[in-house]
């Protein structure tokens, strides 16, 4: 049986195909794009599909296609929320040829809704930032009265608003600001959010795997400690910190949405009053998903396991202290900053400090590596 990992173009892919791959686990990963990275590893059986935003029923036609080449049932692995929504309206028929181990289309439909995220949040208790779904200009005019910049509009599901605008959020510091902002995300359903103060080192994780029954089978925490962007973008550098009281409260929170599968909760610990509130809930992996797996918490297997029927449960806690780094972003970015006055030296070396792993470097499995070194030498 084989694991499927679906647009397997980065270190979050990579990260999947790695931990089956080095537990014996055969792959087959699927990307668009044939020299993505997922698909240069050794320990993957390359494939490629069509694109699952711009042809979605291709997309499903593509995976039941490989599912039907597999001599025994694979087990599929999303990586974007491209991906989950595409199959969501056809799982059934998916169903049928592989495992899909996550919610229903049911469930998972509202769980990508970031509002739907938020509704239950507060109905629990977890903090929130203070939000707004604006619908028309005068909502964006209320919250310029209402709420304190600075602020982001994010859309609750658009992943063709990424790929549009190459960002996950617009940030405003002014009312002028927000309201060109809303100009282009209007069209896509955004939330109106403040902001919480502090650095990037202030993003917490609960990355985790749940069965159907909801119950926790292998938990990891750990913080982001830089993005690129900086504020709003995606990790570059990330470390591992065993927090017990951070995942209880997520798990809490994962009940509430009745979900189960691999998924992240992202938070963010306020300096004001050091509650955790809620940034996002993503149903499915994160981009450094690898550095759990690395501190002993493989998620990918634990999914594996369940879906062929040899569950496990994980003991809590794991190794803390190991940091995760995409080096070839990661040192350009910041030798910029700190020449920019954004950063200091000290942080940056803090960051590098040992032990240390790469979210695509890995001399047990370059080839990913030397296919991304080559793009961007070509790009110069």
């Amino acid at each position: 049986m084989s694991g499927i990992v679906l647009q397997a173009s980065g270190p979050n892919a990579l990260g999947i195909v790695r931990s089956l791959g080095r537990v014996g686990i055969p792959v087959v990963a699927v990307d668009v794009d044939a020299h993505a990275l997922g698909l240069r590893s050794k320990y993957a059986t390359p494939r490629t599909s069509v694109d699952p935003l711009l042809h979605p029923s291709g997309f499903v036609d593509d995976i039941e296609a490989i599912g039907r080449t597999l001599a025994s049932t694979g087990v599929l692995y999303a990586t974007h929320d491209e991906a989950l929504s595409a199959i969501g309206p056809s799982e059934e028929r998916l169903r049928r040829v592989v495992h899909v181990p996550w919610s229903p289309w049911l469930v998972m439909s509202r769980v990508l809704d970031k509002a739907h995220q938020h509704a239950v949040a507060r109905s629990i208790g977890f903090p929130v930032p203070e939000t707004i779904d604006p619908t028309s200009d005068a909502d964006i005019e209320a919250a310029i009265r209402a709420l304190r910049f600075p602020m982001i509009l994010k859309p609750r599901n658009a992943p063709e608003f990424r790929r549009k605008f190459r960002t996950q959020v617009f940030e405003a510091n002014t009312p002028d600001e927000l309201r060109r902002a809303w100009e282009d995300a209007a069209a896509y359903d955004p939330q109106l959010s403040e902001v919480i103060p502090g650095g990037d080192d202030a993003l917490w994780t609960l990355g985790s795997y749940r069965n159907r029954e909801g119950q926790p089978l292998a938990s990891f925490t750990g913080r982001k400690l830089r993005q690129w962007p900086p504020r709003f973008g995606t990790a570059r550098a990330a470390e591992s910190r065993w927090d017990p009281d951070l995942a209880a409260r997520c798990h809490l929170l994962l009940d509430a949405l009745e979900f189960h599968g691999i998924s992240q909760v992202e938070v963010k610990r306020d300096p004001r009053d050091g509650r955790d509130y809620l940034i996002e809930v993503n149903p499915r992996s994160w981009l450094w998903i690898g550095l759990a797996t690395a501190v002993g918490v493989n998620l990918p297997q634990a999914a594996y396991l369940d879906a062929i029927g040899r569950p496990i449960v994980r003991p809590d806690g794991h190794r803390d202290g190991v940091r995760w780094t995409l080096l070839a972003k990661h040192l350009v970015a910041g030798a910029r900053e700190v020449r920019r006055g954004e950063w200091s030296a000290r942080a940056l070396a803090q960051t590098l400090r040992p032990p240390i792993m790469d979210g695509v470097l890995d001399l047990r499995d370059p080839r990913p590596a030397l296919s991304q070194y080559r793009r961007m030498l070509r790009r110069g």
